[in-house]
């Protein structure tokens, strides 16, 4: 509802107003002197204010100086009994809309005053919702930018694993987010923009992860594994200190948390792991084992396929599982086919919770 304060010593005028807007759904309040309009202004902040200029107390010229300091973008009709030219001139350069002279009718409010109003606010409404609409896309466009850049240091700490797996994954992501949309998965208000862009991000924490520990060949030993483990919550609280970034990074904190508890961090357990994690999670892993890495062989995807089955329900959300499974077999999500490996390729289970390989490493 509008907002409006009519400011006028004669309680005529300020009954014919209130009467008037009253009827028109206005909220309608009243001050009778220039410091119980200003008190009004600062307190109530009016869409509208109906100002005579020749009050008791404060001057109408002063309120309306302090009026434009308190919101510029109120709107402001002065009330003057006396069309002079040189007090309106001046009023207008003080933020004035428009001035209505006394005395007036029911009749020149409904046709002059009321149209002049409506006009006026609905500008006001559109203007702000034209610069609303800017201030988002600009907020938008500096969020992609921020993921962009991330993702090019992402991709300058791997260029021949990191950039293409992240792709890839993205690229599954949105498939699984389409498909679990008509399956009627609710993803609350998160857009998928923002899940992708977490998705894209979810490996950024790797930034701090000595080159030695990422690209050596052989298992890592307990304390190498205790650092790698940090890169979630590394990459976390990077994206934190950025506030357009916070739900991107709860995906990026919680994508190695396991469906049972069985993950890192925090130990998070099925649904209490967002919904962007429990996908990132598979669609990280699924890449990972496909592909071929300094400490290992990627694996036939058909394996893959297996090991998400094999984990459906331990470290994977099972009704992410099954959406990636379908859409595999569809022929909807189309991995590169790896060749089969000439040499046998180590055979130790895929989850971070396994007791066979105290040190695997997924994505």
């Amino acid at each position: 509802m509008v907002k409006l304060l009519v400011a006028d010593d004669e309680q005529k005028i300020c009954r014919l107003l209130k009467s008037f807007f009253d009827e028109h759904g206005f909220q309608v309040l009243l001050a009778h002197d220039g410091r119980a309009a200003l008190a009004c202004i600062r307190a109530e902040r009016p869409h509208l204010v109906f100002l005579d200029l020749h009050m008791p107390g404060i001057n109408g010229l002063d309120i309306l100086k302090e009026a434009r300091q308190v919101d510029e973008t109120m709107k402001i009709i002065v009330i003057t009994a006396i069309e002079d030219e040189e007090t309106i001139r001046k009023a207008k350069s003080l933020g004035a809309a428009d001035y209505v002279i006394k005395p007036f009718s029911l009749n020149y409010l409904k046709d002059e005053v009321l149209a002049k109003v409506s006009g006026s606010l609905y500008e006001d409404l559109r203007a702000m919702n034209e610069r609303l609409t800017r201030s988002l896309e600009e907020m938008r466009q500096v969020t992609r930018g921020i993921v962009a850049a991330f993702s090019l240091v992402i991709s300058k700490i791997d260029p021949h694993y990191t950039h293409e797996h992240v792709s890839r994954s993205v690229e599954y992501a949105s498939k699984i987010i389409a498909r679990l949309r008509e399956k009627g998965v609710s993803f609350g208000d998160m857009q998928e923009e923002v899940l992708l862009a977490g998705i894209l991000l979810h490996d950024v924490g790797k930034i701090f992860t000595p080159k030695e520990i990422l690209f050596k060949p052989g298992p890592l030993s307990d304390e190498e594994w205790k650092i790698m483990r940090r890169h979630p919550v590394d990459g976390a609280e990077i994206l934190e200190q950025i506030a357009g970034l916070k739900e991107m990074a709860k995906i990026v904190r919680y994508h190695q948390e396991a469906y049972d508890g069985s993950g890192y961090p925090d130990g998070l357990k099925g649904e209490q792991i967002p919904i962007g994690a429990r996908i990132a999670t598979v669609v990280d892993a699924f890449d990972a084992m496909i592909t071929d890495r300094p400490y290992r062989k990627g694996m036939p995807i058909a394996r893959a396929i297996e090991e998400l089955r094999r984990n459906r329900g331990i470290q994977f959300d099972p009704t992410v599982v099954d959406v990636m499974i379908a859409l595999y077999e569809e022929g909807t999500l189309k991995p590169a086919q790896l060749p089969e490996p000439a040499h046998p390729v180590d055979s130790s289970p895929t989850a971070d919770s396994s007791n066979a390989n105290p040190h695997p490493r997924i994505g």
